[in-house]
């Protein structure tokens, strides 16, 4: 069997069993498993494949037709260009997510300061604060989450993208913050309760449920981090929400409840409201 055949029947296999972007996840498998990348495939796709590498990509397909994630099945997941490790612990980086470190980048290149403290609250795999402390060498990143296997992921992926000025803290939201902040990040659950169960296989059956759960409304996190935000941000600091494409209103409101100003709604590609900033008066 050549490569380009056995490709096409994993293909043929994902469609059997209505994964999403059957052709491109067979691919991306197949890249996976042979360690080569496209061009390679490209020119190499008529070669035959050894028993052992086939069974590989097989026992890899099987895992993708019962509907687990890609990114859990190779590991890793690219976002804003950084290659972080994932797993079946943490909530998979979303590319919808690269808005809010794009908006992050923009107020700190803006605001010129010689030295910045940010934190990333609910970090999972570190991606939004590590991404932004990549792309920005004047900022000290904090990175929080209740979770352990949050912490040890978001400590591994510091070291394996050599980010230098950071710190990894294990907590209940502010509970164990005692320092203040001239930006605050943060992507918590915010899916309600009752729509987890209708979400698409991936997602509902694999994602951590406390990674997604927003309690009935979707907005119990976002009301406990702004309740106590005040507290742990600088004068004029900020604070930058991921939102789902319904809660724009909900969390601007929150937000101007509690005084902050220059409250504003980005949206992402797809025209959908994604990103909701705040300014402490």
């Amino acid at each position: 069997m050549t490569q380009y055949q056995l490709v096409t029947a994993g293909k043929e296999k994902l469609n059997e069993h209505n994964v999403p972007d059957a052709d491109i996840d067979a691919e991306l498998l197949w890249l996976f498993v042979s360690k080569q990348d496209k061009m390679a495939y490209i020119m190499n796709r008529q070669e035959d494949v050894t028993e052992t590498i086939r069974s590989s990509y097989e026992a890899l397909i099987d895992k993708r037709s019962k509907r687990i994630p890609l990114q859990y099945i190779t590991g890793i997941q690219c976002f804003m260009g950084y290659d972080f490790e994932t797993t079946p612990d943490v909530l998979i980086p979303r590319f919808d997510t690269e808005v809010l470190v794009e908006q992050a980048n923009r107020l700190i290149q803006d605001i010129h300061s010689d030295k910045m403290s940010v934190l990333d609250m609910c970090c999972g795999s570190g991606c939004i604060g590590l991404s932004v402390a990549l792309m920005n060498q004047n900022i000290h990143i904090d990175l929080c989450d209740i979770s352990d296997s949050a912490i040890a992921l978001t400590t591994k992926n510091a070291k394996r993208l050599e980010v230098s000025d950071y710190t990894v803290i294990k907590s209940d939201l502010f509970d164990k913050i005692d320092k203040r902040y001239d930006m605050i990040l943060s992507n918590p659950p915010y899916i309600e309760s009752k729509v987890i169960d209708g979400l698409m296989p991936e997602v509902r059956d694999y994602e951590p449920r406390l990674a997604l759960d927003g309690d009935a409304d979707g907005l119990k996190f976002y009301r406990a981090i702004i309740e106590n935000a005040e507290s742990y941000l600088n004068e004029k600091g900020y604070i930058l929400f991921e939102i789902g494409n319904h809660q724009a209103h909900d969390v601007q409101q929150l937000l101007v409840d509690k005084h902050f100003e220059d409250v504003r709604v980005v949206k992402d590609l797809a025209e959908n409201d994604r990103v909701v900033i705040g300014r402490k008066a």
